[in-house]
């Protein structure tokens, strides 16, 4: 019997020394973290315009994802925080809108076996616009060779499951749900946000704006912009999530809706 035990932890101990350890200097490079709230944390992608990740460990255990970084090496990095960090018993990913800050984690998240999802409408809009959005980022960091070979060597990979948009989703983790909304048309046609009741949390995507600007107009619906925006602060969330900037309350909802209103009249 003694001989099976030590065995045991022979084997035990070859299974821990065998398993590669994370490293945290690239990603401490590249990322800013910051917990709001118990177990939800925002992850800036430093690197590429400061995009704000939402990052949730729900209370069985699965990790949320919603929006990822621009491409496939910074997602890599993020995965490793979440399974060093976190230790997901699952993780499911959110591609909230096409532009790269929504979807060009999706390389990376398919090779780790993450579930992803998308609407009908961001799924069919990143198809199409895949190309012409790759030359438009690549305009940013023609003076980054490194970064900009990052960006041109991102596969364009759709996400496993699709729903429709109008319908919006709603995940339960456990006993804890999480609430996909489309509110219609803002930064982009098809920009949804998560919202979680439980926690009050809202990720609002880049169409909720903490700034002075609107930001990149690109694809956006102006006239539509304060509409969308008035459906969500129906939501009784008390965090509120851009896509880019510091988190704040419920004012940025005010603010974003009377940046987009006054954008109409120009």
């Amino acid at each position: 019997m003694k001989n099976i035990y030590y065995l045991c932890i022979l084997i035990s101990f070859m299974s821990c020394a065998s398993k590669p350890k994370w490293d945290s200097t690239k990603f401490d490079q590249e990322f800013a973290v910051k917990e709001i709230a118990p177990d939800t944390y925002v992850v800036t992608d430093k690197t590429f315009f400061d995009s704000n990740i939402l990052v949730a460990k729900m209370k069985d255990g699965t990790v949320f994802i919603a929006s990822s970084p621009f491409e496939t090496v910074g997602t890599r990095e993020l995965i490793g925080w979440i399974k060093a960090k976190l230790e997901p018993k699952k993780i499911v990913a959110v591609n909230t809108h096409f532009h790269a800050d929504g979807t060009g984690g999706n390389e990376a998240f398919k090779e780790a076996g993450i579930e992803t999802w998308a609407s009908t409408l961001t799924s069919k809009l990143q198809q199409e616009n895949a190309e012409s959005a790759r030359k438009f980022e690549a305009t940013n960091f023609a003076d980054k060779p490194e970064l900009l070979k990052r960006l041109n060597e991102r596969k364009m990979v759709q996400a496993d499951y699709v729903f429709y948009e109008k319908a919006g989703k709603t995940f339960t983790f456990g006993e804890e749900k999480v609430q996909l909304i489309y509110p219609g048309p803002a930064h982009t046609k098809d920009n949804m946000v998560a919202y979680f009741p439980e926690r009050k949390v809202l990720y609002g995507t880049c169409m909720i704006r903490p700034g002075d600007s609107l930001g990149n107009i690109a694809d956006a619906d102006i006239r539509a912009w304060p509409k969308s925006v008035e459906k969500i602060q129906a939501l009784d969330a008390s965090i509120i999530i851009p896509g880019h900037g510091p988190v704040g309350g419920p004012e940025l909802l005010s603010k974003t809706s009377e940046l987009a209103k006054s954008a109409k009249k120009k």
